[in-house]
């Protein structure tokens, strides 16, 4: 018995040090967003300056204590103000970073919210109901359709960004929202009806049967039975088209030449080489607020994702 809890505990303990492990890169961009640059150079690992005035000012101020304080303004030249007025300046200098982040990051950011939301609806639309015919209809072709929707995912993405590219330039789609949303989609078909293809053959003809007999036609039986049973194939779908249009860098940037329509990873490029991204603080709160929609997600659809692996969406 102590044996084991011996092993146990030494299990956790090597649990607890991966994890802190893992968490470390990501202590360390929360850590940068509230220093300046000239901390970022002084001590790299340093805790920010904003965070040490702010508890040494507050304990001061609940202390009754009314001494002058010495703080530095953005040009580093010192100055003594009063410990109420330190407390300003100090959340003040820690809300700089982020607050400019916002600024610059919020266009790019619904940019991607419009993309992301748009590409899976039309993904998940286009790729249920074209998988709702390949999988409970049998006509002349019908596999050896499947099999060419399948055999394009051989083919490298690399190869079709010229071909692409010319394409939506010849349509005029440039530097619009559609130069990103209409490929998005036209890739998203074949995971989709993968995904969908395999859930569906898996419901019982029975069902279908009943609702045949009770004189429900193919768009009643798809909208009315079909839609409502697909919800974890429809979250996996769902995850995985955000998860890709969100984090796609290169088309969003090649598309939009005039940058009016950039997403959060182009955006961020470009914030990157501008000269708002000579501020460490920025760069770096900009980085986690775009991270912060795909936890949300992370979140809140671990559980259905799960239970779409699990409930066969992915069986052969």
């Amino acid at each position: 018995m102590r044996r084991n809890r011996l092993q146990l505990y030494s299990t956790h303990a090597v649990l607890i040090i991966l994890a802190a492990l893992t968490l470390l890169p990501f202590t360390f961009v929360v850590n940068n967003i509230f220093r300046t640059n000239s901390e970022f150079y002084r001590h790299f690992f340093s805790v920010p300056e904003a965070l040490t005035g702010v508890i040494d000012a507050t304990a001061r101020v609940m202390a009754g204590r009314e001494e002058p304080m010495l703080v530095h303004d953005e040009l580093g030249e010192p100055a003594e103000v009063s410990p109420r007025e330190a407390v300003t300046h100090y959340v003040e200098m820690g809300k700089k970073g982020p607050r400019l982040a916002w600024t610059v990051l919020r266009p790019y950011m619904l940019n991607s919210f419009i993309v992301s939301a748009l590409t899976a609806f039309g993904v998940c639309c286009l790729g249920s109901s074209t998988a709702y015919i390949l999988a409970r209809y049998r006509f002349l072709g019908s596999k050896a359709i499947f099999l060419l929707f399948l055999a394009t995912m051989m083919v490298p993405g690399v190869l079709t960004l010229v071909p692409s590219f010319l394409l939506v330039k010849q349509l005029g789609l440039l530097n619009t929202y559609w130069a990103m949303i209409l490929p998005y989609m036209a890739g998203g078909q074949v995971f989709a009806i993968f995904i969908f293809k395999s859930f569906f053959e898996g419901l019982p003809e029975d069902l279908f049967e009943s609702a045949r007999m009770d004189g429900a036609g193919h768009l009643a039986i798809y909208l009315n039975i079909v839609l409502p049973l697909a919800k974890p194939a429809f979250s996996i779908v769902i995850i995985m088209n955000i998860l890709g249009t969100w984090n796609n860098f290169l088309w969003p940037f090649i598309t939009n030449t005039d940058g009016s329509h950039h997403v959060i990873a182009s955006g961020l490029y470009v914030m990157a080489n501008s000269a708002d991204g000579q501020n460490f603080s920025t760069l770096f709160a900009a980085y986690a607020m775009s991270s912060i929609p795909l936890l949300v997600l992370f979140v809140y659809a671990t559980k259905p994702f799960i239970r779409g692996l699990t409930s066969g969406a992915l069986k052969a």
